[in-house]
């Protein structure tokens, strides 16, 4: 249900308490989900399969790489302009995006994973301009790919503390590959075809819906 309709959608979820969206509701007990494998856990389903973390690690890489080239081929007022995606532009695209894979590092050490997508607006406002952004996002992609280059994603499968719940590292790791994958035919609809066009058909697993917004 909608919890901002205005109507049966948002009563049901003022009684619920305000739970963080989005969130299931079993039994009164409201769960907030970040990936679907928690909602197969909440309704006692089969476990949710995943493809393995060393292959999605490496193909998020390759998202944040054509992301990365395409901005920094896009005019820089393109990067500023409000897209269907709640009126997020491409620039704060990238912030949601990229923070992420910013964190995935550490959380694979410390077990704890602070994404906080509601402060995406003040992390761009700390960017400052589009130099800072390009940065920012170099960063992260290189760290990204050097944590790939030390770390074997297959000898452990850390539980990892979010916001919405405990998951797998490996399942954090499969849900911003998606995330990713996700906003960048985003991206791509808001700027135009850019040196980086990156074709996400080949994925295996990437189910994305037919809509782009």
């Amino acid at each position: 249900m909608n919890a901002s309709d205005g109507a049966e959608g948002e009563r049901r979820w003022n009684e619920a308490g305000r739970p963080v969206v989005p969130s299931l509701l079993v039994d009164g007990e409201a769960t907030p989900v970040l990936h679907v494998s928690q909602i197969a856990e909440a309704l006692g389903l089969p476990p949710v399969p995943g493809g393995p973390p060393e292959r999605n690690g490496a193909e998020a890489a390759a998202i944040l790489d054509a992301w990365l080239a395409d901005i920094r081929g896009a005019e820089p007022e393109a990067l500023l302009l409000p897209t269907p995606s709640r009126g997020r532009t491409p620039s704060n695209l990238t912030v949601n995006v990229f923070h992420p894979f910013e964190l995935l590092p550490a959380a694979w050490q410390s077990g704890e994973f602070p994404w906080h997508p509601q402060e995406d607006d003040d992390r761009e406002r700390g960017l400052g301009d589009r130099g800072g952004l390009l940065a920012f996002a170099a960063e992260t992609a290189a760290g990204w790919r050097r944590f790939l280059d030390v770390e074997d994603l297959t000898a452990r499968d850390p539980l990892v503390d979010t916001s919405r719940g405990p998951v797998r590292f490996s399942t954090l790791v499969a849900f911003q590959r998606w995330h990713a994958a996700y906003h960048y035919r985003q991206l791509v609809h808001a700027i135009g075809d850019g040196p980086g066009r990156l074709d996400l058909e080949p994925f295996d697993d990437l189910v994305l819906p037919r809509e782009v917004f």
